[in-house]
């Protein structure tokens, strides 16, 4: 073969091995990237991040959470009473007569000896001017047969029974003139008119009702405690009186000594500290006995607990946001707060709503409450 014929079929060779080289390597390079994206695209899933880093909201149980607080939480007894009065009267009038006018009315407030109503007073005020009017002439004689009897110009049984008459006289005076303050109702207590039974123009007399009047300054709660509590009840112990959202403290005043067979309890009397007038004698309330007091201890919502198995847990979000569950041990309770006494740091972040979507290591979205 000459030279001319062997130089093409070189050349052809080489194009043909330069060929196969770049077919090799692309069908080579593709494969190998595909497997490292899938591979990449597994682990993110796994971490539940995308491609920049971050984690996926998608895949986290939406949350929120509370931290702990310090505050002071009591253990207590409590009851319902309705509240009453030390002092409350109800108002007889002192004569028989016809009402004319009445001063004070049902939610008015009245001081001790304040005219409730007046009756009519013509014959009442006549006969208390008779009487005065006797008196004072039966005294003017006693007063000039005095000097006569200092001169012993008269005998002393004549004497005495002028004075007889006089000091008769000025009992009958003063006889009438209680009569006459009769006419007048007057309340013996200050405080408020509750019930008014009269009305103008009545005619009453001695056994009839006319008006009811309670001291709302000095209320009181009474209560019946089971005999059980007796050794945790005692004199001047504090209490909290409330209802709804208002509230006024208050204090052991009196203890009864006797156990009722029937019920197994004993009278306890609270008296109710109420000078603003919150409440009203006879309203409903709830009475709570402070028995222990524990200050400056850590506090979490009962939101917050999760109970399974006579165990209490909770969810706390650490810094990955995972929520991990972690048994507590609770201590008082009042309200809605609970004394957690282990299990649980102050700064940690609890999970209340959500929680019972969770489990250990859940990852979490830490949300803010709506407000509506």
């Amino acid at each position: 073969m000459n030279m001319k014929m062997k130089r093409p079929l070189v050349l052809a060779i080489s194009a043909a091995v330069i060929l196969l080289i770049v077919f090799s390597v692309q069908c080579q390079g593709p494969p190998q990237q595909g497997k490292a994206q899938d591979k990449k695209t597994a682990e993110e899933k796994q971490s539940g991040k995308d491609e920049k880093g971050e984690e996926k909201d998608t895949d986290a149980v939406p949350v929120q959470v509370v931290a702990p607080t310090i505050g002071d939480i009591s253990s207590f007894l409590l009851f319902s009473s309705n509240l009453d009065s030390e002092k409350v009267v109800d108002i007889f009038p002192m004569t028989t007569g016809i009402i004319e006018k009445i001063n004070f009315d049902e939610g008015q407030h009245v001081e001790k000896g304040a005219v409730l109503a007046v009756l009519d007073e013509r014959e009442a005020s006549i006969n208390e001017k008779m009487a005065e009017m006797n008196y004072k002439k039966l005294k003017a004689e006693f007063e000039r047969q005095k000097e006569i009897f200092q001169r012993q110009m008269i005998s002393k049984e004549e004497y005495e029974r002028l004075r007889f008459n006089m000091e008769n006289a000025k009992l009958e005076w003063d006889h009438t003139k209680l009569l006459l303050s009769y006419t007048r109702i007057t309340s013996p207590i200050a405080g408020v008119v509750t019930k008014r039974y009269i009305k103008v123009g009545n005619r009453i007399n001695t056994s009839q009702l006319s008006f009811s009047v309670v001291q709302d300054r000095e209320k009181i709660a009474v209560v019946n405690i089971p005999e059980q509590e007796k050794d945790d009840v005692f004199i001047k112990q504090k209490a909290v009186i409330f209802s709804a959202a208002k509230n006024v403290t208050g204090y052991v005043k009196r203890i009864s000594p006797a156990i009722d067979p029937e019920s197994g309890t004993f009278k306890v009397t609270v008296e109710v500290n109420d000078k603003k007038g919150i409440f009203a004698v006879g309203q409903f309330v709830n009475v709570k006995i402070i028995k222990k007091v524990h200050e400056k201890v850590v506090l979490l919502t009962k939101d917050a607990l999760v109970y399974e198995g006579g165990r209490v847990f909770v969810f706390v979000v650490n810094e990955k946001n995972e929520a991990l569950k972690k048994q507590v041990k609770l201590g008082f309770e009042e309200g809605n707060q609970a004394e957690i006494t282990g299990g649980l740091l102050e700064e940690e972040r609890v999970v209340t709503a959500g929680k019972s979507s969770l489990k250990n290591k859940t990852l979490v979205k830490i949300v803010e409450p709506v407000i509506s």
